[in-house]
């Protein structure tokens, strides 16, 4: 497993989000299957991931608590975590932190950050005093690194980031957006602030959820052994400003397969670039 630093950590380029993990009734989302939670979370450390990804929000505050839990059984150099405080969800920013270091059985927070700033709302968390207050936190060792989960424009992006000493950027990153939005005009303000990039949504290929015959066609044509997820995290595994890119998986074989993709340095070579955006723009033809 490869590693990069964000601050005193260095952490899995790989990281396993806890959004899919299984749930003990199909009727109801929130309720998490702790145990086969566990046996994921296990293969994901097996396999090298240090990097847990949760929110506030997920499995309605369950994963939260199950990952404080299992924490504590495990080395916590083993098991970084990030969590984020989202307004729309509950805007009483002092209530949810200090709910969420009970929760995760902490005094300090890995890694946390604002959630859904774009550019409709880039001054809503600075207005309302909770990107101070978190500051705070962090200055008071609550926090290890602070940054911010951006849906932003390029523009906007640059002057969010210009405002506050991030320590780092969650973004959405991949090679659809990459090659038909802004994606990697995104990617480049970030990389002018030498922040690094948390990516997320890596298998993303636009408004449809799965690739179209004629876009799979050219991924087979290029290489026909490699899979469609192989090459999606192959691709932000090649863009060296990408600290960690962090996955939903709801099985242990699953983690198995995408943990395995960041095992060895190889990375996409300018020809196969070329191929993805080939990829993508039929794919964005075919909606």
């Amino acid at each position: 497993m490869e590693y990069r630093k964000i601050g005193d950590y260095a952490l899995s380029r790989f990281g396993l989000g806890t959004k899919r993990m299984p749930i003990t009734d199909v009727s109801r989302v929130d309720r998490l299957d702790k145990e086969l939670a566990a046996e994921i979370a296990n293969e994901a450390i097996s396999q090298g991931v240090n990097f847990f990804d949760t929110s506030y929000s997920n499995h309605k505050g369950e994963a939260e608590s199950f990952l404080g839990e299992y924490r504590e059984a495990h080395s916590s150099d083993s098991c970084h975590i990030a969590t984020s405080f989202f307004e729309l969800i509950d805007p009483r920013f002092t209530y949810v932190f200090q709910k969420q270091l009970k929760k995760l059985h902490t005094d300090r927070i890995d890694f946390y950050s604002l959630e859904g700033v774009c550019d409709l709302n880039k001054m809503r968390d600075i207005d309302s005093g909770a990107v101070d207050f978190l500051f705070e936190q962090r200055e008071a060792g609550h926090i290890g690194c602070l940054g911010f989960s951006s849906e932003l424009s390029p523009d906007n992006l640059r002057d969010f980031i210009g405002r506050y000493p991030w320590d780092f950027v969650r973004m959405r990153v991949n090679y659809c957006d990459w090659f038909n939005k802004n994606g990697s005009a995104r990617y480049e303000v970030a990389k002018e602030f030498n922040l690094p990039i948390i990516a997320h949504a890596a298998l993303r290929t636009g408004a449809a959820s799965a690739l179209k015959p004629e876009a799979v066609s050219i991924l087979k044509d290029a290489n026909p052994d490699r899979s469609s997820i192989d090459w999606a995290l192959r691709f932000v595994k090649s863009l060296d400003a990408i600290a960690s890119v962090t996955c939903n998986m709801h099985s242990t074989r699953e983690v198995k397969e995408n943990a395995a993709i960041f095992n060895d340095a190889e990375t996409l070579s300018p020809e196969e670039f070329t191929v993805l955006e080939a990829c993508a723009k039929a794919q964005q033809k075919a909606h």
